[in-house]
């Protein structure tokens, strides 16, 4: 169940230079490159020549050279240059993919390049404000995007799989969440008041008595995921709106389904804390890293027991609200574009 009409992550904008990227999404293969231009573009990754990957090419000019008989071919797709040939067919040409920069990510449109709607992109300004300090990263996910995006709606799990990193007080296991419904999404969240700080925290915000902690992640269709996290010195307001004496950070989490069975995990820890500070943000993106990684393991082994994304057949309890509000969503969407029954 693809949702090819929406904004995907197909790279973040740092990793993204004039060599070609090859660049498998929703099983169509495609090459990411900037032209000479600074601008970010993406072709299908098939030489309609004689089938080369254009991802063994190189940038010329504003244009991807063929790595095999150097043909040309534009951002567009249009193929501008047939070496020892002057005219030029109007069938030699790629598919191109409508390609977005923002927020620090390149995103791309799978779907129909007509309803490319560059308003729809969501809002992550954290992720290039000079108020905050990003870590970006990247994961390879043996696992369907969808439950990958069930682990990040369910706040529950953290208490059980991130023992060592963002879990700090048992009763995080049993402190009930509150699902909402948003515009194109949901959000599910909570406050946990006078709780132990999970260790990341507790490193990063110096803390050495407990804490008020809050969790309010929001899934925005198709595949973006915000989370805002931190906690304060308990009793100093937080709850009210007082951060100040404690430490803010948006985790931001774009799935982009790779296949049925793999996914491309873009990942970020962004702070408005010790601003600029290496060794801080080195803390913060090892710890985060190790975080998810924690999340890959059981994703994986639980990929291995169920067909691609599909959850058919299993029981849920109250705590999959967010999910399965999620998954209804979804399901709308792909029905929309026919790509489920």
């Amino acid at each position: 169940m693809f949702v090819k009409n929406g904004w995907y992550a197909a790279s973040w904008s740092k990793d993204l230079g004039e060599k070609p990227v090859a660049r498998k999404i929703m099983n169509e293969d495609i090459v990411l490159y900037r032209g000479g231009d600074g601008k970010a573009a993406a072709l299908e990754d098939r030489c309609c020549h004689r089938a080369a990957p254009l991802s063994i090419g190189e940038v010329v000019g504003n244009d991807l050279m063929c790595g095999y008989h150097g043909l040309k071919f534009a951002a567009d797709g249009r193929c501008t240059d047939i070496p020892g040939q002057k005219d030029i067919p109007a069938r030699a040409h790629v598919r191109a993919y409508p390609i977005e920069e923002r927020w620090n990510v390149v995103w791309i449109w799978m779907g129909d390049p007509d309803k490319a709607d560059r308003t729809k992109i969501e809002a992550l300004p954290w992720l290039d404000s000079p108020e905050w300090t990003a870590t970006p990263g990247y994961l390879h996910l043996k696992s369907n995007y969808l439950l990958l995006i069930d682990n990040l709606l369910d706040l529950t799990h953290v208490a059980y799989v991130h023992k060592k990193t963002i879990s700090g007080d048992p009763r995080e296991a049993t402190t009930p969440t509150k699902t909402e419904r948003v515009e194109n999404g949901v959000r599910n969240g909570r406050w946990m008041i006078d709780f132990v700080p999970p260790p990341l925290f507790a490193k990063a915000g110096q803390f050495t008595s407990n804490v008020d902690r809050w969790q309010h992640v929001t899934w925005k269709a198709p595949a973006t995921v915000y989370l805002d996290v931190g906690c304060a010195k308990t009793g100093t307001g937080a709850p009210q709106g007082d951060r100040s004496q404690g430490i803010s950070i948006w985790s931001t989490h774009l799935a982009t389904p790779e296949t049925e069975t793999s996914t491309h995990y873009f990942f970020c820890f962004a702070r408005n804390f010790k601003l600029g500070d290496p060794q801080m943000s080195q803390m913060l993106y090892e710890g985060s890293k190790v975080t998810f990684e924690e999340d890959l393991v059981v994703l994986e082994l639980q990929q291995q027991k169920v067909d691609g994304g599909s959850i058919e057949g299993l029981f849920d309890i109250p705590n999959d609200a967010a999910q399965l509000q999620m998954r209804r969503m979804m399901r709308q969407l792909a029905a929309a574009e026919g790509s489920v029954g």
